[in-house]
């Protein structure tokens, strides 16, 4: 990571970066709750790659003091599809699988063991919900693409898709869209959704570990891999 990107005080997605102006929450944040003074550096990007370091004033505005730097894609992107599951174990989900570095992140629609529904009507609030987890969590963790969070999915409308279960083959850097079922596991004809099974470990993880433990593991595979 660039060390301007690590040390800064703060870091902020904009709407565009040529004309870097903060939203009032983000201000807010800055200013109010960070309690940043107009000399913290800070690093401001539009989450599609570009960023530049910055001075926020009093008054919010953003001043630019570099050049925008540009950060290429990743060489390929991670994909984790995950079953929701109790309380607000959805959120810590995103929240890591954010912080790990997936590109993107597909809340999976009703499946035969499902055990958590959400009704049609609160499905796109709870998605803005889950979004704005991912968004503050890309700050903590300065990332510069913004992972894209999207559902409520089938299985069968996700391409390349590999399935996590206890009888697949080793994870490798050629499986870079997984899905993780609820706590009861995919049922036999919904394995046979995806193009293949693969093994996250021998213990019998809990659905949000195993996403975790999905995230850790096909970052690993890309980072060697390149």
């Amino acid at each position: 990571m660039n060390p301007a990107l690590r040390d800064s005080a703060a870091h902020v997605f904009l709407e565009a970066i040529d004309n870097p102006v903060l939203g009032d929450e983000d201000a807010h944040h800055l200013l109010r709750v960070l309690r940043l003074g107009e000399s913290d550096p800070v690093t401001v990007t539009d989450g599609a790659g570009r960023w530049m370091t910055a001075l926020v004033g009093k008054d919010g505005s953003v001043e630019p003091t570099s050049e925008v730097v540009v950060e290429a894609a990743p060489k390929w992107r991670l994909t984790i599809a995950f079953s929701l599951v109790k309380g607000d174990r959805p959120e810590w989900t995103i929240q890591k699988l954010t912080e790990l570095g997936i590109d993107e992140i597909i809340v999976l629609g009703d499946l035969e063991r499902s055990v958590v529904r959400w009704e049609t009507k609160r499905a796109e609030k709870n998605l803005q919900r889950l979004r704005l987890v991912a968004r503050e969590a890309a700050m903590q963790s300065r990332r510069v693409w913004l992972p894209i969070v999207s559902g409520l999915r089938d299985l069968a409308t996700i391409d390349d898709l590999y399935i996590a279960d206890p009888a697949g083959a080793q994870i490798s850097g050629s499986h870079r869209t997984l899905a993780i079922g609820p706590e009861g596991g995919f049922t036999d004809i919904e394995k046979k959704t995806g193009v293949g099974l693969v093994s996250l470990g021998d213990n019998v993880l809990r659905a949000e570990t195993a996403a975790i433990s999905a995230a850790v593991l096909m970052s690993s595979c890309r980072t060697k891999e390149g």
